[in-house]
């Protein structure tokens, strides 16, 4: 349940999360997956990708299968829709923790 306590800078970056993920998506990928996700689920999903991203420049050999995993694991109704997740990964990581991921 969403609560009314949120910052204002966590509701524009969730909107604006939101906005990218519609921009991002490919014309054949269905936006309906992104209805249900809630700025609780945005949340969560932004801390655990700072601390993949974390991991990563720690050394560690992680890969795209694991953010899917990862986020899966916050929102399991993302496993439907093929693609969903590196759509967030494209939009919650960097540019080059990105592309260390998809190579």
């Amino acid at each position: 349940m969403e609560n009314n306590s949120y910052s204002i800078l966590d509701r524009l970056d969730y909107l604006e999360f939101r906005q990218n993920l519609l921009i991002l998506k490919q014309p054949c990928h269905k936006a309906t997956v992104f209805f249900d996700l809630t700025i609780d689920i945005y949340l969560e999903m932004k801390e655990k990708s700072k601390e993949f991203s974390q991991n990563i420049r720690n050394g560690q050999p992680l890969k795209l299968l694991d953010y899917e995993k990862m986020i899966i694991s916050i929102w399991p109704n993302i496993s439907n829709y093929p693609s969903a997740c590196s759509l967030i990964a494209k939009s919650l990581l960097d540019i080059d923790i990105f592309n260390s991921i998809v190579e």
